[in-house]
């Protein structure tokens, strides 16, 4: 049995729905502190066209165990992530401070801080 998903010469996929790759996303919004049941939107593709979508409860919503568990994995490593994040905002954050004091300088040089002006040169990114 050959792949055919690898061949170069690639054939479109048929109006099929057995016979092509369908998309399926689900997003999970946050819970209302209203109430206990927060929204879900369901949508699903084909051929990169415009997906149908569909919102319900994720009380309505019976997820495969493959992807609870999955879930229960993400949840487990938010906290890891978040940090992640923080640190990631705080470089870009840095650098942005540090070009703007750089471009904000708009004197000449002087003989005392040419030396220093052609360091910083060196090292800029």
């Amino acid at each position: 049995m050959t792949d055919t998903s690898k061949t170069k010469t690639t054939q479109p996929e048929p109006y099929e729905l057995d016979k092509c790759t369908v998309k399926l996303v689900i997003l999970l919004h946050p819970v209302d502190s209203a109430s206990d049941d927060a929204d879900c939107t369901i949508a699903v593709s084909t051929h990169d066209d415009i997906p149908l979508t569909k919102i319900v409860k994720q009380s309505q919503v019976n997820l495969p165990k493959p992807v609870t568990d999955l879930l229960k994995e993400l949840k487990a490593d938010l906290p890891q992530r978040e940090f992640h994040a923080r640190v990631k905002q705080s470089k870009t954050s840095k650098q942005k401070t540090t070009k703007t004091t750089k471009s904000g300088t708009t004197s000449q040089p002087t003989e005392s801080n040419t030396s220093t002006i052609k360091q910083v040169q060196l090292f800029k990114l």
